[in-house]
C-alpha cells in the first residue's frame, strides 16, 4: 500500500536526488574507514600523521590534490545536472589515477583523503575532504583534519 505524501510532486524529484546523494556521502565515508592507519602510538597523531604524509612520494601528493580537486568539480557539475563537466572531471581523475599506477603507486599507499558530498538548501551542494585520525585526547574516537590544514602543516613541515 502506497503512502500519500502531498508535497511529493513539489518535491519528489529533489527528494529522490537528495536521498541518493545523502546515501553516496554515507558510502564514501565509509568506504575510506579501512583505507586509513590507526595511529595512536608515540604522541601527537596530527604531527605524526603530517610526517608521514611528507615522506610519500611526489607523486602521492600530485594524485591526492587530483582527486580533491576533481571530486570537487564531479559535485560541482553533478549540482549543476552538467553531464559534459562531469565527464571531464572523472576523466581528469582517472588520468591522475593511471599516472599514480604507471609510478608503481596505489591509492590506498598514497594515503587518499576522505571526500564527502554535502547537501544544502536549495538542492546545492558542497564538499569537504580531509583526515581522519585516532584521537589524540578526550572522549572522542577519531579527530578529523580538514584537507586545507593539512596542506598548510605538510608545507611547514616540508619548510623545515
Amino acid at each position: 500500500m502506497s503512502m500519500y505524501f502531498p508535497l511529493k510532486k513539489l518535491f519528489g524529484s529533489w527528494l529522490n536526488r537528495t536521498a541518493a546523494l545523502a546515501a553516496l556521502a554515507m558510502l564514501l565515508g565509509l568506504s575510506g574507514c579501512a583505507a586509513q592507519p590507526g595511529m595512536k602510538a608515540g604522541g601527537d597523531n596530527r604531527v605524526q600523521f603530517i610526517e608521514e604524509l611528507a615522506r610519500t612520494p611526489a607523486a602521492c601528493q600530485t594524485y591526492r590534490q587530483a582527486y580533491v580537486s576533481g571530486f570537487g568539480e564531479n559535485v560541482a557539475a553533478l549540482a549543476a545536472e552538467n553531464a559534459e563537466a562531469q565527464g571531464q572531471a572523472q576523466m581528469r581523475l582517472s588520468d591522475s589515477q593511471q599516472k599514480l599506477e604507471a609510478e608503481g603507486l596505489t591509492k590506498t599507499g598514497c594515503l587518499r583523503p576522505y571526500c564527502i558530498i554535502e547537501p544544502l538548501q536549495n538542492g546545492r551542494l558542497d564538499t569537504w575532504c580531509g583526515y581522519r585520525l585516532d584521537a589524540d585526547e578526550g572522549d572522542d574516537l577519531y579527530q578529523w583534519l580538514d584537507w586545507e590544514t593539512v596542506q598548510t602543516a605538510l608545507k611547514r613541515s616540508q619548510r623545515g
